[in-house]
């Protein structure tokens, strides 16, 4: 069974040479990194020590905003292939079905592994040439895995979004409405804010901010509990969407 396994894994490596979806997130790291270069050139000198805490903040709201977009372009271009014409019954025939949604995942988890890690890279680097304060290593982590495990369960649903639509278009405009409902979920209340998947960037978010209302002045950072039980309960949801979703690719009629 594993050299099945990794002998579909290869196939979905030849398949997606020339699919140039490396390029995605690459270019989605390249925006923010030159998002964060200009926010640093605004910053004043004394803000400097806090560039941490501040790109904590700011980083899950432009997270929730940008990476809906790119998990469904991600999928879309992976995906690609086997929604073209018979593609699909095809590939059912010639092979089991079991590991097939398995290795797209996977395949399509490698990317956003890519981009976590460029952010991970990128945070402790600007901080060091722009001599930031030190870096808290459990923000840091639980930053990097937030980041990583909301976009996971979303790439989930587009991965089969895009399996399931002969049409792209659709899975990329569910994309494209999840910047817009994780922008927007920041304004809701709490209960209604949970609701939305796309908002959990800013949910788990873990440095809150103080400011004046007055003079609109911000006073400083503050570090946030981290939500345990709320994230594996969350862990739990993205599992079940996964099983969900990979029992009806399975089951789908081709």
């Amino acid at each position: 069974m594993s050299s099945v396994f990794f002998r579909q894994m290869r196939a979905e490596k030849l398949k997606a040479r020339h699919k140039k979806a490396l390029f995605v997130p690459l270019g989605f790291l390249l925006f923010q990194i030159l998002w964060a270069v200009w926010q640093i050139s605004s910053m004043k000198p004394q803000e400097l020590p806090d560039g941490y805490m501040m790109f904590f903040y700011q980083l899950p709201p432009m997270n929730a905003i940008m990476l809906p977009l790119m998990l469904s372009v991600i999928a879309s271009r992976v995906c690609d292939m086997e929604v073209k014409g018979d593609t699909l019954k095809i590939l059912f025939t010639l092979q089991k079905r079991d590991g097939f949604f398995d290795c797209k995942y996977l395949t399509c988890l490698k990317y956003l592994l890519i981009f976590v890690a460029g952010q991970g890279i990128m945070l402790p680097v600007l901080g060091t040439i722009n001599h930031f304060g030190s870096l808290k290593i459990s923000l840091y982590l639980l930053y990097l895995l937030v980041t990583f495990t909301v976009s996971a369960v979303i790439l989930c649903i587009q991965q089969f979004l895009s399996l399931v639509s002969e049409n792209q278009l659709l899975p990329l405009g569910v994309g494209l409405a999840g910047c817009f409902l994780g922008l927007f979920s920041m304004f809701f209340p709490a209960p209604v804010a949970r609701l939305i998947l796309w908002g959990y960037y800013s949910v788990f978010a873990c440095v809150g901010m103080d400011w004046d209302s007055e003079i609109n002045k911000i006073l400083g950072y503050y570090e946030i509990p981290f939500p345990t039980v709320s994230f594996l309960l969350f862990l739990a949801a993205g599992i079940l969407i996964y099983l969900i979703c990979r029992t009806i690719i399975q089951k789908k009629e081709v």
